[in-house]
């Protein structure tokens, strides 16, 4: 497929993030939004076509009491994600590193001085299959590696008809795990929400799709220099509140 002209969408996308600071800044449970449509029809394409096959060895599928048959990506040769990356993985992944994509999430969340991360810890594809679940949590304050501290996540979703009725919403939850919202992972759909002690979101109940489809995303993550007085936090699942994850940057 050709390589799509990326510069061409960034003048819709910061009127977009301009029309859209006041409600992403005002939302509940924490400061989120999600976007239908989001790339034109070329780009989406040309992401979705970037997603490894499901039967690539750039996949592992950790399975612990929190999560379930949801797959991330490895590290490679060297401990370096990258490695294992097609030259049309590491084209998408690097424009949602770039300035231009950084200087939109800016505008959209009033946060200054977004700084990718160039490791991918925990970041760029997932897949999670039938049955798939991610217990409710708040995700961990800082970079391993880097010790910059985490602002942003986004998600990009990559399910062409995907249906309600299997589930799989990323569900947002207040301090006091109340449900408040639920983002269905659709097609072109890109959701957004700020990282805090008490983000809380997950996907907790099984995913109940046809065995032969998956629910598939791109997940990256963005920090800024840590703010003073800010505790190092490691991942935290309120059900189990003695659970550590040591693999942050895995």
């Amino acid at each position: 497929m050709q390589e799509p002209d990326f510069l061409s969408e960034y003048q819709r996308l910061y009127k977009l993030a301009e029309q859209s600071r006041e409600s992403y800044q005002s939302s509940e449970p924490f400061n989120n939004i999600y976007f239908d449509n989001f790339f034109s029809r070329h780009v989406y394409d040309y992401i979705r076509e970037s997603f490894p096959d499901s039967e690539s060895s750039i996949w592992k599928t950790p399975q612990n009491l929190h999560t379930l048959r949801k797959s991330v990506t490895r590290q490679g040769e060297f401990k370096v994600k990258e490695y294992l990356f097609n030259p049309q993985q590491r084209r998408v992944l690097m424009e949602l590193n770039s300035s231009l994509f950084l200087r939109f999430l800016e505008i959209l969340t009033g946060i200054s001085g977004l700084i990718p991360d160039p490791y991918f810890a925990e970041a760029s594809y997932a897949m999670s299959h039938q049955g798939g679940t991610l217990d409710i949590h708040a995700d961990f304050s800082h970079h391993d590696h880097l010790k910059v501290e985490r602002r942003l996540n986004i998600l990009i979703y990559l399910n062409d008809g995907w249906q309600e009725s299997w589930g799989g919403s990323l569900n947002l939850y207040d301090k006091h795990m109340n449900l408040k919202k639920l983002i269905f992972p659709v097609g072109n759909r890109m959701a957004v929400f700020t990282t805090s002690e008490v983000s809380f979101h997950g996907f907790p109940e099984p995913i109940c799709c046809p065995a032969d489809e998956k629910r598939r995303s791109i997940n990256m993550y963005y920090y800024t220099v840590p703010r003073a007085n800010r505790e190092i936090k490691r991942i935290f699942f309120p059900s189990d509140p003695n659970f550590q994850n040591t693999l942050t940057t895995d």
